[in-house]
């Protein structure tokens, strides 16, 4: 009697939780619940609107958590949901570990509707089907999109003819130069406009330069270096293609790929960086040390270091160092490629329950200054403050400083318009007018627009990368005589499969440019 009892009563509970699952649906996730019309393998959704529901948009970031987050996002809401009657949900991916926690989310069924995209992910996201194409739905409800971006920007971030993501408005270029200290140059006579030494315009009279500064202070260290930021990380000369193996000499100007490695340009570079090294030039262990080039700086044991130039380059990271800085570039003009514009992009993940939702709020942060405030900076008053209204100029608020400030994410170059937002105080209140003219003047790689696909390199990539990282930092600080490892490390190179890694290329490139005729 007793079992006949308990079989009944699971079936009822059975049938009870079947029904409550029909009725109700599967999913509940903050106001979303429309989960019954996901399907994992659909590339475009669109879930039909319900004008008593407002649909909560997940959107990823790459940083970390900051205590006031929920306080933002209601701020945030509070724009949305009028607007779009839609709202946000921000999710932290670590700096570390991003790549790993973004694919474990896209290889389940767990809700993301706008991923960030660095350009190294892109081509297994596109490939495993994990984002959507964004062509037609930026046509369709890209307005502010299309009025803050370039138009042939738009049609970069893409593989074939599959528009993964959209460029955000940060610097965009690629332009490498060194950042000195002020004080040192005045004291040596050199000339600066403003922030800049136009003095120094190269790298032969950037040595003269050291040479001068150590004779005078022989325990200064002259050019800081660190490991994954050796002065050869810094040396861009070329559209390196995504990866480097195989690039595109000239600027990108040049249509042969060739490999960096044994061109003439990087044995001068890389006996150059030797000689300076023997010298006592560079940082004491400079390839390995987890030491940041501006903390070196910081520690007032340092003349310079080689960086990225822009707008404002020396202002920011005198906020950084405490001293007053210098800029100089050293390899050129300012330059533009494919991976300078895609370096970080939003895309929609096929996750997401209502993609054209998600894009339409994407779409409105492109024009609203008051969401890239918030999500950059927090609340006016409480976290921030405006201290130049003209110039639009901020400083912490009264009272908050960066150790108990509860937000400030300080993340512009994710954001998808940061010209919208304010500026800190202590940087130029001109430098996206100046950054802008930048991008305006740049010179454009003959394969700007061209992304190749390497995912059927991908093991030869692998074993690419382990030769690189076994050499090219050695090299890159001069701890090793270039003549003698450059050869070594080329054959390493063909062996571990480079040849067929520039074929590739060559062949898509060829085609790619065949099509643009």
């Amino acid at each position: 009697m007793y079992k006949k009892f308990l079989f009944g009563f699971l079936v009822l509970v059975i049938f009870i939780a079947y029904f409550i699952t029909r009725t109700i649906g599967a999913d509940i996730t903050g106001h979303d619940n429309k989960s019954s019309a996901f399907d994992s393998n659909t590339k475009n959704k669109t879930v039909p609107d319900d004008k008593d529901q407002v649909y909560t948009v997940v959107m990823g970031y790459i940083g970390d958590t900051q205590a006031d987050e929920v306080q933002i996002e209601e701020a945030v809401n509070k724009i949305l949901e009028p607007a779009l009657h839609a709202c946000i949900d921000l999710r932290a991916y670590s700096r570390g570990g991003y790549q790993q926690e973004i694919q474990l989310t896209l290889s389940g069924d767990e809700k993301l509707d706008i991923i960030p995209i660095v350009i190294f992910n892109a081509s297994d996201y596109v490939a495993g089907g994990q984002v959507i194409d964004l062509t037609d739905l930026i046509k369709r409800y890209g307005t502010n999109i299309k009025a803050a971006v370039d138009q042939e920007f738009l049609n970069v971030p893409r593989i074939g003819d599959f528009t993964y993501g959209v460029t955000t408005k940060r610097e965009q270029i690629t332009w490498e130069g060194v950042i000195m200290r002020a004080d040192l140059l005045k004291e040596f006579g050199y000339a600066i406009d403003g922030n800049v030494c136009t003095d120094i315009t190269n790298l032969e009279q950037l040595g003269e330069a050291y040479k001068k500064i150590k004779e005078r202070y022989p325990d200064m260290t002259m050019l800081a270096s660190c490991a994954a930021g050796t002065p050869l990380f810094r040396w861009e000369v070329c559209d390196n293609l995504l990866d480097g193996f195989g690039v595109l000499m000239d600027y990108g100007q040049s249509t042969r790929v060739v490999n960096l490695y044994e061109t003439e340009e990087f044995k001068t570079f890389a006996k150059l960086i030797y000689n300076w090294n023997q010298k006592g030039y560079l940082t004491k262990d400079g390839a390995t040390t987890t030491e940041t080039t501006i903390n070196q700086m910081k520690s007032g044991t340092v003349f310079s270091y080689f960086t990225p130039l822009k707008a404002g380059a020396a202002e920011q990271d005198e906020l950084s160092t405490g001293y007053d800085l210098a800029v100089a570039p050293l390899f050129g003009d300012a330059y533009i490629t494919s991976f300078s514009v895609n370096f970080f992009t939003w895309g929609i993940a096929k996750n997401s329950r209502n993609t054209e939702i998600a894009f339409k709020v994407l779409d409105y942060m492109y024009g609203s200054p008051e969401i890239m405030n918030l999500l950059n900076w927090g609340i006016e008053d409480k976290h921030y403050k405006v201290v130049d209204s003209v110039n639009k100029v901020i400083n912490y608020a009264d009272g908050v400083t960066p150790g108990n400030t509860g937000y400030c994410m300080n993340i512009g170059w994710q954001l998808p318009n940061q010209e919208l937002a304010y500026v800190w105080e202590g940087e130029t209140a001109a430098k996206w007018s100046e950054q802008r003219n930048y991008i305006a003047a740049a010179k454009h790689s003959r394969a700007l627009g061209f992304n190749y696909d390497p995912s059927g390199v991908k093991d030869l990539l692998t074993a690419l990368n382990n030769v690189k990282n076994e050499w090219y930092d050695a090299i890159g600080f001069g701890a090793i005589n270039p003549e003698e490892a450059i050869p070594v490390f080329n054959q390493a190179l063909y062996d571990a499969g480079l040849q067929k890694v520039i074929d590739i290329k060559q062949k898509q490139l060829d085609a790619w440019i065949t099509k643009q005729q």
